[in-house]
């Protein structure tokens, strides 16, 4: 039975979920206590708490047991301590009253209020990090088979990271026991978990309750929006849609949340198109964190224009953002995405206090805009000001180092971080900056360097083979693949497909093109997913995507026609087609290499737009070096800007016919 009692609990906030609703009014405590004076010190410490002011409640209860020892306190009196305590986070004070507590358990605490003090100390120390306390005492008072102390461990699990337990918890529970929190926390550890198959465990369970039950939790928003959160970070699109459309009045919280998930799994445009729906039905206000999600859509996409208009819908709002520095973060962050380094720059200037999240940012956005040596500069002249872990920032102005070929910058700037302190990520972005630059014996002395004192990290050999497909050694691109996948080390499928992949374009790039496709097949033989590129682009509002050789669009027979004028084009330039690009059975289709994802977007803008329009798309993987050719030479020809964002940087391709990336890519 789900009792009522159990189902007001989900109508509590979640920082003090324990028990509150039983904190007597002061009526009935006058009937139950025989001192006046204790309720009205209670009374008192509830006024203090509801004033969010918990030091106070703490000097109350201080006050009360030094200055007036014939008032004896009640259960109330230390739930309210502890209460207190927790909002403070105060583990030393909750001991001491703890203590204080057990010294007088047997003689002022009732048998039927002892369970409400041992699930508040249960949250006391579980808030506070001291997980093994709260578990001691949890299991030595055999609370584990009731609701509200069930639901206070696990609150406690997920806040330590031991989303696992609370999984756990939930599924050892009486079914009868389990009320809206319980499921709610439920969805709230599986999210952090991310694991697809324990979301079809909870859809079961919920499935399971009677008709009415389940049109009772269909209407609570919090356990909906959970669910949808969890779908959602375990990448089930289709159900996670599929419960928002259950939600009789979404709210902006479902909106924002369904939106989140589709930027986790990489959909940024729908994304946008929640946003979009919002704005166009009104049907729910839109709010700061909606327009935070917006436009870090707009960012993963590159579109410059969406910025521009979330920015504007910002502003009309009314909403102050220029002094709000989590949006103009956000702002900043999309604006270098999108190539609009003044804009990203300018908001950057305004900021007040420039954190340590501010600076990441901005050097990062040097760092993909081609502006390496800016972001050297930025990192000096911040550096000495900040305290604490600046790892972020240590890795974006390495990783800038690496896309500007700034070797001596960024050996220097490494040199200077204590062994301790630095991660694989920075180590691996070491090595790239001396693969970037062909120095490959060099980038491979780091990694022996870095094996040394750790443990082989297959990562830092990816980045190698990254170089040897640039810098086309094959023989040593064989070795590292052999070396890997033969090895006992354990490879994600990522990884797996990156390493067989990068190998297979170092054959092809010196012509070898019977070993590049054997080594692809494996890939096939094996199972092993690999990732298709896709380029979007917008033009007049609307987001359209490409695949290689793509025939979907209702205007496939012009672009390619606009392919066929541009190859003609090209050819007469002198262009001759990058052979290391194309595998066994494509070297002779010369269709497949200028129906890349990439030129069918271009292609698709020159017959979209009014000549001299620039270019902007954004592919989710690194554009190979014949469409980068090929870019550059169209820019010239069309005398059209090309804004091209892939997964690593973005390449302003000019009138001209230059890369503002050098060709380093």
């Amino acid at each position: 039975m789900f009792t009522n009692r159990f189902l007001c609990v989900q109508r509590l906030k979640a920082s003090m979920i324990v028990w509150r609703h039983n904190l007597i009014s002061p009526v009935t405590q006058i009937s139950t206590s025989n001192s006046q004076e204790l309720y009205n010190w209670n009374l008192a410490m509830t006024h203090s708490n509801k004033r969010k002011t918990p030091k106070n409640t703490l000097a109350l209860f201080d006050k009360l047991i030094t200055q007036h020892p014939h008032i004896i306190p009640d259960f109330i009196t230390y739930l309210l301590a502890l209460g207190a305590c927790v909002r403070l986070g105060n583990l030393d004070e909750g001991k001491r009253i703890h203590e204080y507590i057990r010294q007088r358990w047997s003689t002022t605490i009732e048998k039927s209020k002892e369970i409400k003090i041992h699930t508040c100390l249960i949250q006391l120390y579980a808030t506070c990090g001291d997980i093994k306390t709260a578990e001691d005492i949890f299991y030595k008072e055999n609370l584990n088979q009731q609701a509200i102390p069930v639901n206070t461990l696990m609150r406690g699990y997920i806040k330590n990271n031991r989303a696992d337990l609370a999984v756990q918890l939930s599924e050892h529970l009486p079914k009868n026991q389990r009320n809206i929190v319980t499921f709610l926390l439920w969805a709230n550890a599986i999210a952090q978990i991310g694991d697809i198959q324990m979301t079809d465990r909870i859809h079961g369970e919920l499935n399971t309750l009677s008709s009415s039950v389940q049109a009772f939790f269909s209407q609570d928003s919090r356990l909906m929006n959970a669910l949808i959160d969890m779908d959602g970070k375990c990448g089930n699109i289709v159900r996670m849609e599929n419960t928002f459309k259950n939600i009789q009045k979404p709210d902006i919280i479902s909106y924002t949340t369904m939106a989140k998930s589709y930027i986790v799994n990489n959909l940024p445009v729908k994304a946008l198109a929640v946003y979009d729906h919002l704005k166009q039905t009104n049907q729910v206000e839109c709010d700061e964190v909606i327009y935070l999600v917006a436009s870090n859509a707009a960012g993963k996409l590159g579109i410059l224009s969406r910025a521009r208009s979330i920015h504007n819908d910002i502003i009309a709002s009314g909403i102050p953002y220029e002094k709000n520095e989590k949006i103009l973060n956000t702002l900043m962050d999309t604006y270098g995405k999108c190539g609009d380094l003044n804009s990203a720059r300018e908001i950057f200037n305004k900021l007040k206090i420039k954190s340590k999240p501010s600076i990441s940012s901005m050097i990062n956005i040097y760092g993909i805009n081609s502006q390496a040596l800016e972001a050297v500069a930025l990192f000096y002249e911040t550096k000495n000001n900040l305290l604490g872990n600046i790892e972020s920032i240590l890795l974006s102005v390495l990783t800038a180092c690496a896309h500007g070929g700034l070797i001596k910058e960024a050996q220097n700037i490494f040199d200077n971080i204590p062994n301790e302190k630095r991660t694989i990520k920075m180590w691996n972005a070491l090595v790239d900056v001396y693969g970037r630059a062909g120095q490959l014996s060099e980038a491979h002395s780091i990694i022996r360097l870095f094996e040394i004192t750790h443990i082989r990290s297959p990562v830092l050999y990816i980045s190698l083979l990254a170089a040897c497909r640039t810098h086309k050694n094959a023989k040593l691109a064989l070795e590292i693949h052999d070396e890997l996948i033969e090895s006992n080390i354990t490879l994600t499928d990522d990884q797996r497909s990156a390493i067989v992949v990068l190998t297979a374009n170092v054959y092809a790039s010196i012509g070898d093109h019977n070993l590049s496709f054997r080594l692809r097949q494996n890939l096939y033989l094996n199972k092993i997913p690999k990732y298709s590129g896709v380029t979007l682009t917008e033009i007049n509002g609307e987001m359209f995507e490409f695949y290689a050789q793509d025939i979907r669009h209702s205007r496939s027979k012009e672009i390619y026609e606009q392919l066929e004028i541009l190859h003609d084009q090209l050819i007469k330039l002198g262009y001759q087609p990058n052979e290391s690009v194309l595998t066994k059975h494509e070297v002779n289709a010369e269709w497949s290499i200028y129906a890349h994802s990439e030129r069918l977007a271009i292609a698709f803008n020159l017959i979209s737009t009014p000549p001299g329009t620039a270019i902007q798309l954004t592919k989710n993987l690194r554009m190979c070096i014949d469409c980068h050719e090929v870019s550059k030479l169209i820019a010239r020809l069309t005398q059209r800007e090309i804004i091209a964002r892939d997964r690593l940087r973005i390449h302003y391709f000019t009138k001209d016919g230059r890369c503002s990336c050098d060709d380093q890519f």
